[in-house]
């Protein structure tokens, strides 16, 4: 669809519309749910934003565990519903971790998309949403965050932005928001309770990682995280599309998309048959 909030309201209201998949904010799929919570003809999936993270344990692989942080937190300037919002580290982890990943942010290009060299990271969608990112982390950094790396804004006039990486752990009362773009939060636990505990402390619930561990402590962590994507050793970004894609509280309404889409933009129907009618009524009757 192209158009803004007045096209969208039209398409959930009209008549001739038996259902609405909607990908978006999770404010703009509150309000169609409330729209539509009188039309339970029309069929309503909704996949929204998540307040994704990434629980970092133990392993030997600093390196690839960096790669796979960086990617699933600032791919497309952290602009996907399935980007890393969080980095949730157990404390031993956090030196070594923190020193690879800062160092492979710190050599990120951002720019235009035919800018030579070709850029790791665009710009945001425009001005206003990197406003709004300079301001969040600002927020953070006023409320108890440490700054990791800085986010950086070269030209006012444009919407580029560094990836910026900032450790909320001494921040109490962490908002639980979707930061849309290339902002990375850190926070240091120190067993593997409190990480999937902080993990699902969000409404949210789209995707989450786990990075290093035994298969046991992935189990654990796949039984008790609250998600509709549960990684091992995979980025947060690009589910297969061959899996169901989606999540629960404000991440969706149980409806994922993906290859399970099918089965649910139908509707079953129960067929009783015979080739020849053959009834009889055996009491009751005069």
């Amino acid at each position: 669809m192209f158009g803004g909030p007045e096209q969208g309201q039209e398409l959930v209201r009209h008549e001739g519309v038996n259902g609405v998949l909607f990908t978006g904010s999770a404010k703009s799929g509150v309000a169609i749910a409330r729209k539509l919570a009188a039309r339970p003809d029309k069929l309503l999936t909704l996949e929204m934003g998540g307040n994704n993270p990434i629980v970092m344990w133990d392993t030997p692989k600093i390196t690839d565990a960096a790669a796979l942080i960086v990617q699933s937190a600032f791919a497309s300037a952290g602009q996907r519903c399935t980007a890393a919002r969080r980095l949730i580290i157990k404390e031993s982890m956090y030196d070594p971790i923190m020193a690879e990943v800062k160092s492979l942010a710190d050599r990120i290009i951002f720019g235009a998309p035919f800018d030579e060299p070709a850029p790791f990271m665009g710009p945001m969608i425009d001005n206003f949403a990197a406003d709004g990112l300079t301001d969040s982390f600002f927020y953070l950094l006023s409320h108890g965050g440490k700054a990791i790396k800085h986010l950086v804004r070269p030209d006012e006039k444009k919407p580029f932005l560094s990836p910026a990486i900032i450790d909320m752990t001494a921040m109490k009362d962490r908002p639980d928001v979707e930061l849309f773009g290339p902002i990375l939060q850190v926070i240091k636990v120190n067993d593997l309770d409190q990480a999937i505990s902080e993990a699902n402390n969000t409404r949210f619930g789209l995707v989450a990682s786990m990075i290093g561990g035994q298969p046991q402590e992935y189990n654990r962590f796949w039984a008790n995280v609250r998600a509709g994507i549960v990684n091992w050793n995979r980025p947060t970004i690009s589910p297969s599309h061959a899996a169901p894609i989606g999540g629960i509280g404000l991440s969706g309404n149980h409806r994922p998309y993906g290859h399970y889409a099918a089965d649910y933009c139908a509707y079953p129907v129960a067929s009783g048959e015979a080739e020849q009618p053959r009834a009889a009524i055996g009491i009751g009757l005069k």
